[in-house]
């Protein structure tokens, strides 16, 4: 998923924040079970952000 390049530093900015393990984090709390479309924690991430923070829906 290619986000525009405003968003793109945002979430750039956003990830600095996150503790460090965070992607390890996201498998022990069962964020994060398996990759199949979405292949890693951060990806999903970069989702749940871009459709709620940004009021979009699935099918737009």
């Amino acid at each position: 998923m290619k986000l525009p390049p405003l968003l793109d530093t945002r979430f750039v900015q956003f990830l600095q924040v996150l503790p460090a393990d965070y992607h390890e984090q996201a498998y022990a709390f069962k964020a994060f079970a398996r990759p199949r479309k979405i292949k890693s924690p951060l990806q999903l991430l970069q989702l749940v952000l871009a459709y709620c923070g940004l009021d979009l829906s699935l099918r737009s």
